[in-house]
């Protein structure tokens, strides 16, 4: 018999599997939390990843490694995932898993991600509380509003009564033209009585120094 020594230099890749690194049980892309879908074969050598979103026309390339990154910024709208594993000798997709974005948004998004084998969850409680947190800002901003509202049509109300309410039944400014008048009157009244009685009082000067003057003319 003959032996013969075989080296095997390439494994061909399995399916790879999904998992996060994160637990989804605390559902954290509830509340805009990132989370990483990691990509991972058990047997091949030379494995190269790359991630692909399906949509209904066609699959797009995202990158090549074997973690996807999911966070506000990248999920705008819903999408399907998977990952392709493959080597210079075979190749394997893995199964897709979904992202539903609930709440598009920078920060503080709300989506859900749908894996198989990772406990299926919804943001109900989250889009409640977001909905219940809306319904507040918006209460207050109406309770503002109402309040401004008022406060200006309370100090129009006191204008227009400053300038049109009497307490006599006549408009305030009449009033007050009425008793500057008045006083205006009052004024001149005493102008000219001071006046006269300064001129009696020249007057009857006058009269004593003529009554003087005529003893000493008649001696």
């Amino acid at each position: 018999m003959t032996s013969v020594k075989v080296v095997i230099t390439e494994v061909p890749v399995s399916k790879p599997r999904l998992w996060p690194l994160s637990s989804l049980v605390d559902r954290p892309t509830c509340w805009g939390q990132p989370v990483t879908v990691r990509c991972g074969c058990t047997k091949g050598t030379g494995v190269r990843y790359a991630w692909y979103q399906h949509t209904h026309h066609e699959d797009f390339l995202l990158h090549n490694s074997s973690d996807l990154y999911l966070h506000c910024g990248t999920v705008q709208k819903d999408g399907d995932y998977y990952c392709i594993a493959s080597n210079d000798i075979s190749s394997h997709e893995s199964d897709i898993f979904s992202v539903r974005v609930l709440t598009p948004a920078d920060h503080s998004c709300i989506y859900a991600v749908s894996m198989q084998g990772q406990p299926f969850y919804d943001c109900d409680n989250r889009m409640s509380t977001c909905q219940t947190t809306v319904k507040i800002q918006q209460t207050t901003v109406k309770i503002h509003s109402d309040t401004r509202n008022r406060s200006l049509l309370i100090n129009q109300t006191d204008q227009d009564l400053f300038f049109s309410r009497a307490w006599t039944g006549v408009p305030f400014w009449y009033t007050l033209l009425r008793w500057g008048a008045f006083a205006a009157l009052l004024i001149f009244l005493c102008i000219v009585l001071k006046c006269t009685k300064a001129r009696q009082k020249r007057a009857q000067r006058k009269r004593r120094v003529r009554v003087r003057r005529m003893p000493q003319l008649a001696h």
